[in-house]
């Protein structure tokens, strides 16, 4: 019961329009009548509605008393129980990029108000425990798979920045979460100057060994700014890419981040959409869901955090991203079968890379709030 009740949870209209067109689809198939398929399609769009309302009020009548982390609200809602077994014990893997680690994960809370869906540890007695502990397998993770498949993301930036080079040339950059240098590869040779931030010993190890020029500090945001690490720089962009879902708070972090910003500066993120169609229609088995992710974004629920951040909201576009027909295989069999493919010969033929773009990852830009004295 609870599944069919979470799938009118996440459902806006978009996504009752096109579940309805298919519908729709099916009707004039069957009946080839024009005019039966129009009315399927009103009906559909309206019943998907109505009931997405009402399952809403249902979930605002309830009283839990279990917090939403990002908005307050008082009284949060189980959206998928935990798929974890006492026997799932999280490993440096289960923190990498490329992590294989599907559908382990915790209780997944939604919030009727935001829209925002997070693990549920984050508002558990134990929530510094549980990420202190992530924080630090994420310091000591070594991600091969990522290393192996980097053309395909050095492709990705390469399309983003193409997209959004008003914001990158001749800019001021700081990046948090810099990771294996992908971007820096990228945007070095237009930005005016670069400097990232990254907690990953391995990725700054090899980043300073690929790029030696460019300044990448070995550290969490947090302790960087404690000690001064930035020198009280001033940037024109700051990017996180594949970021904010990974963070404890990320309302205090784009905080921290507004006061190292120039004037009209923008802060640029990527991350995941729980209310996509794709991620709907997954449910539960949606691959984004996985214990190094902390939070699920609603469209609404990025307007929300950059307001409250000292930002206005420029522009959430989907994008898309390239991988490996390599890297796209071992994700369909780990996610469908639970296994992680390693035949290297057979992967190394198929290093071809390939656009993906399922509606379930937005690209959110939000531009500093000009605030009065």
């Amino acid at each position: 019961m609870i599944y069919i009740v979470s799938f009118f949870r996440r459902i806006k209209f978009k996504s009752a329009f096109n579940f309805s067109f298919i519908i729709a689809l099916g009707s004039l198939v069957v009946t080839r009548q024009l005019d039966t398929a129009i009315f399927t399609l009103t009906t559909s769009v309206f019943i998907f509605q109505f009931v997405s309302k009402l399952v809403n009020w249902w979930d605002r009548s309830k009283k839990t008393d279990l917090p939403c982390p990002m908005c307050s609200y008082e009284h949060s809602v189980l959206l998928y129980p935990s798929k974890k077994k006492p026997s799932d014990k999280n490993s440096l893997g289960s923190y990498a990029c490329s992590s294989f680690d599907h559908g382990k994960y915790p209780d997944i809370r939604f919030c009727p108000i935001c829209k925002n869906g997070f693990l549920s540890h984050l508002i558990s007695k134990d929530r510094n425990d549980v990420i202190n502990s992530g924080f630090k397998m994420y310091e000591s993770v070594i991600d091969s798979t990522y290393i192996e498949n980097i053309k395909s993301r050095y492709k990705t930036y390469e399309n983003i920045i193409q997209k959004y080079n008003p914001y990158f040339k001749n800019k001021n950059i700081l990046e948090i979460g810099s990771y294996y240098g992908v971007f820096i590869n990228e945007v070095q040779s237009i930005a005016k100057s670069f400097t990232g931030i990254e907690p990953s010993t391995h990725g700054c190890k090899y980043i300073k060994d690929k790029y030696p020029h460019i300044n990448v500090i070995n550290s969490n945001l947090e302790n960087a700014i404690a000690n001064n690490l930035l020198e009280n720089k001033k940037f024109d962009t700051i990017v996180l890419w594949d970021v904010i879902e990974h963070l404890s708070s990320p309302i205090d972090t784009l905080r921290s981040l507004n006061k190292f910003l120039n004037n009209g500066g923008h802060v640029i993120f990527s991350t995941i959409n729980i209310e996509s169609t794709f991620s709907i229609v997954l449910g539960p088995f949606w691959p984004w869901f996985m214990d190094m992710h902390y939070y699920y974004f609603s469209d609404r629920g990025y307007v929300d955090m950059l307001h409250r951040s000292g930002y206005v909201i420029k522009a959430h576009h989907h994008f898309k991203y390239f991988v490996s027909i390599a890297y796209f295989v071992q994700k369909i069999t780990s996610l469908i079968f639970g296994i992680q493919l390693s035949n290297k010969n057979l992967l190394s033929k198929l290093n071809m890379s390939i656009p993906i773009q399922l509606g379930d990852t937005v690209l959110v830009i939000g531009k500093k709030e000009m605030l009065s004295n």
